[in-house]
């Protein structure tokens, strides 16, 4: 399956696209789905807050160093 993104130039091009969506030929998406990939971050904003975040970064800093200095 193939994603394409199509300008319309009147609303009969519209009206055909759902013709083709009701004869299950294609899938009519409302919105761009290069935009919704994007918005991914923004949603995730605020998941877990900025102290939190330090921590982990600094567990994970911890980590790396202690894999750096084990020999085996």
């Amino acid at each position: 399956m193939k994603t394409v993104t199509v300008e319309l130039r009147s609303n009969k091009a519209l009206r055909l696209l759902k013709d083709l969506e009701l004869a299950n030929i294609i899938r009519v998406l409302d919105k761009d789905i290069r935009e919704e990939k994007a918005k991914v971050s923004a949603s995730l904003r605020g998941a877990i807050t900025k102290e939190r975040a330090q921590e982990l970064n600094k567990q994970l800093n911890q980590m790396r160093n202690e894999w750096d200095i084990r020999s085996i």
